[in-house]
């Protein structure tokens, strides 16, 4: 044990000098880097060193400049750790902006925290943080540590600039992996300079990234995540090794196969539940009508719990412990509703995607387990029904934003299968508004409207109808009114779960500000509840492609009923905008003694070329002008 503690002393002091090493002098950094930048990658060298299918081991050196507040969390260590990861050492000290040393980290400031998201949650999974601050800006932090690990079904993303974070430069940073004889390593580069250095040491393949004085850049709007605009190796392996599995992974028919593998003999099921099954539908006739009633059974009988367990990250639960416990996660839950599906001769496949509104599609060129979530696939006769098995309140058959329009991998019999979700066209994702508008002649009012949202536009109302209470939802509702003073006096939702799914809100309120009076006049906008507000910058010098992330299409009909006294001075000219991102129109008409205002307004999810860009900014000007159209009533004389 002494022998122990001295060697340790030995290689922490080895450590101590070789981060000392380098002059942290802030002077030092190019003044070209310091351009727009909150930190300053000083050097960064990431070595990822492969022992055999079934272990790795990862160093990382490097010191980090920090400028400002904003740069200090890019000098953070922090590494995820769980059964299959071990934490060698960490290393880390302190210099002010001169170069000079102030601390040295001590092993009781590294934090240990469960990475849990929850009551909800049962998991494994911790990380070791380490953050180093001083009481002046600038200053630097450098860094050390090691890790193994023993889950090779993942190899390392290296990111040129660190963390893709904006404002972050860089002076040099490095990318070394070292695979043994026998095993072949995968990589997909992605916006970098150079290609890999590749050489043979000691009968070893070695691969080598570099980069050198990267500027700090800046994100700009509407663009796609900075992961897939930023310089950056994807890696991964042939064969690899976890717990007792081995796979590989060189194609998506092998992922399929692998994780096939590790999930099979999990889908038999409880003997009463079978017999329960099969009664229950022998009165259906059609298999849509048989799925939808053990989807419903499913949402019904049982609740989502996230179980990050070792390889239960991966490997479901057998479904007779779902039946038994009436719990799971998302590979449970499906794995049981593929069983069900079974006992009564429906055929299903695992679906295996990167879910969420706000996260990419997966790289389709480079397989690789790049996936959070699993849901089911139901190929009938006429259709694919897609369940989402997770949510008590999805309703049957509908994607939503989390899932749609992406690839997935279907697990099969004979392996994955790459396939693309559908996608909901404009058509589908509609809000549509009809209101009508009592107004008094001091320009007070009260509104009637009722308003249909249908496919991804009622998800945030579906959302709100299930998770809060009538005087939330109430407040919910005043938050997104825009007309000032408003009093909501009732409302009520009603939510059809069909296909595509649609929430009907009702609301009556009381406006003390529908319009504007000056002298005998009364200035209204009659755009009251759906106005384009915003507009970007525009940019001659944009770097980036921007997306439009929906298809949708909102519909407004507004009547108004002028005041006693007054009529109608003046009623603004039909506007038409036409261009390859939307389309625009709105119209004010006089219907007797009644003004109607009619507005359409649908937009085309794409992906667009910087170029274009300006022409965006002009197509979103045009509409905040024509949204703020004001009509003119005159009192009688």
């Amino acid at each position: 044990m002494i022998l122990k503690k001295r060697i340790l002393a030995v290689l922490l002091l080895l450590g101590d000098v070789s981060l000392q090493a380098q002059n942290y002098a802030v002077s030092l950094v190019p003044a070209e880097l310091r351009e727009k930048a909150h930190s300053v990658v000083r050097f960064y060298q990431t070595e990822f060193n492969v022992k055999d299918a079934g272990q790795a081991t990862t160093k990382i050196t490097g010191a980090v400049t920090v400028l400002d507040e904003k740069g200090a969390t890019q000098a953070a260590i922090v590494i995820p750790y769980n059964k299959f990861t071990r934490v060698n050492d960490i290393e880390a000290q302190l210099f002010d902006a001169k170069g000079e040393k102030i601390k040295r980290l001590k092993r009781s400031e590294i934090e240990n925290y469960s990475t849990s998201s929850g009551d909800n949650s049962i998991e494994d999974s911790f990380v070791k943080i380490a953050l180093l601050r001083h009481i002046s800006y600038p200053y630097t932090v450098a860094f050390s540590y090691e890790y193994t690990t023993r889950n090779m079904m993942f190899y390392p993303t290296w990111e040129a600039i660190l963390n893709n974070e904006e404002g972050t430069s860089v002076e040099k940073s490095s990318f070394v992996v070292s695979m043994p004889k026998g095993l072949k390593l995968r990589y997909l580069e992605q916006n970098m300079q150079a290609k890999a250095n590749v050489t043979t040491q000691e009968e070893r393949m070695v691969y080598t990234w570099e980069v050198n004085n990267l500027k700090a850049i800046e994100a700009e709007p509407y663009a796609a995540e900075l992961s897939r605009l930023l310089p950056c190796v994807y890696t991964g392996p042939t064969e690899f090794a976890v717990d007792d599995y081995r796979g590989n992974l060189s194609s998506w028919a092998d992922l399929g196969k692998f994780y096939g593998e590790l999930n099979k003999e999990r889908y038999t099921l409880p003997a009463q539940t079978v017999s329960m099954l099969k009664e229950k539908v022998k009165t259906l006739k059609s298999t849509p009508e048989k799925i939808r009633f053990i989807y419903e059974y499913l949402q019904g009988s049982t609740r989502y719990v996230s179980i990050q367990l070792g390889i239960g990250g991966w490997q479901s639960m057998k479904a007779e412990e779902v039946a038994a416990k009436g719990y799971g996660d998302c590979k449970a839950l499906t794995t049981y509703m593929k069983a069900m599906l079974h006992e009564v001769g429906i055929n299903s496949y695992l679906a295996l995607v990167r879910a969420g509104a706000d996260e990419s599609d997966i790289l389709v060129d480079f397989p690789s387990f790049q996936f959070n979530h699993v849901f089911l696939c139901v190929p009938t006769e006429k259709d694919t029904v897609w369940l989402e098995c997770t949510d008590q309140h999805n309703p049957y058959g509908y994607l939503g934003s989390f899932t749609e329009d992406r690839h997935v991998v279907l697990v099969t019999e004979e392996g994955g299968r790459l396939v693309k979700t559908p996608v909901y066209k404009a058509s589908e994702n509609q809000q549509y508004r009809t209101a009508s508008v009592k107004i008094n002649e001091n320009a007070e009012g009260v509104v009637e409207m009722t308003t249909l949202y249908t496919g991804l536009q009622q998800e945030e109302h579906s959302g709100a109808l299930h998770a809060l209470n009538a005087e939330d939802q109430k407040r919910r509702l005043l938050q997104s009114i825009t007309l000032p003073t408003v009093e909501i006096q009732k409302f009520s939702f009603k939510e059809e779960p069909t296909l595509l799914p649609s929430v009907e809100e009702k609301v009556q309120l009381f406006a003390r500000n529908v319009g504007n009076k000056s002298g005998t006049r009364m200035f209204i906008t009659p755009n009251l509840l759906n106005q384009t507000r915003t507009v970007p910058s525009a940019n001659p010098a944009r770097k980036y492609d921007f997306q439009i992330i929906s298809n949708y299409t909102d519909t407004d009909s507004i009547c108004f009923e002028v005041p006693k006294g007054y009529t109608f001075e003046y009623l603004p000219e039909p506007v038409k905008i036409v261009s390859k991102f939307g389309h625009y129109e709105a119209t004010v008409s006089l219907d007797g003694e009644r003004i109607v205002y009619l507005r359409r307004m649908t937009m085309y999810k794409g992906n667009y070329a910087a170029a274009e860009f300006n022409a965006w900014v002009d197509f979103r000007k045009k509409v905040v002008k024509a949204d703020k159209n004001q009509l003119v009533l005159v009192a009688k004389p």
